[in-house]
């Protein structure tokens, strides 16, 4: 995988592949945030040494193609994601424990869902379990593709154009695993805050 997280590695691997690299972007991509297992696969380092590459002074990818072919396996595994979790959610929901979690969480997607499920691609981790919850919690799928498509989008944009922009810089290029790292760092803990906000919002609240 460290083939893909330096600019250097994934400019071999096109040069290597041609335009089979977007492919196998596609597939990485897909199974990054297809599956509760996906977040070993590295998302942020590879979409931004992408972005690297992609410019014209350092390699040979497509911008918009990249941007594109991307975006939309990081769009098609949120759905695969969310067909697991509805798949699961009657088996889970048979146990007293779980019928009750499941509840409050499909109430919850109602009320705040499109956000959280948007925002939820930018975390890692959290982006590969948003969408499981979200379709064990039977969030409605119209409102869950939009914001997935939306959401997939915005993550891959950001960061493909950062790589795109700032991957040359001197600075940032010899620092590229560090920032990349603050930033993971910087959005995790946000997350964090957010999940601990998430349960105390669905806790029952008992009267004194």
């Amino acid at each position: 995988m460290g083939s893909f997280m330096s600019p250097e590695g994934l400019q071999a691997l096109s040069d290597q592949r041609g335009p089979l690299i977007y492919a196998i972007l596609f597939g990485l991509f897909l199974f990054q945030t297809g599956f509760l297992i996906g977040p070993v696969v590295p998302g942020n380092p590879i979409i931004l040494a992408a972005g690297v590459v992609a410019n014209p002074i350092a390699g040979s990818l497509d911008l918009g193609m990249l941007i594109l072919v991307v975006s939309l396996g990081v769009f098609v595994g949120n759905l695969i994601n969310y067909g697991q979790g509805r798949a699961a959610g009657p088996a889970f929901a048979r146990n007293p424990k779980w019928a009750v979690e499941i509840d409050r969480a499909q109430t919850w997607f109602e009320a705040r869902g499109r956000a959280a499920v948007l925002l939820a691609t930018f975390v890692p981790f959290i982006r590969a379990f948003v969408p499981f919850v979200a379709g064990m919690g039977r969030m409605n799928l119209r409102w869950y593709v939009a914001s997935s498509l939306v959401g997939a989008f915005a993550w891959i944009s950001t960061w493909a154009l950062l790589g795109y922009y700032l991957g040359n810089v001197p600075f940032v290029r010899n620092n590229l695993n560090t920032i990349v790292m603050l930033i993971v760092v910087t959005v995790g803990t946000v997350a964090i805050i957010k999940s601990i906000q998430y349960r105390r919002s669905i806790r029952p609240q008992t009267l004194d």
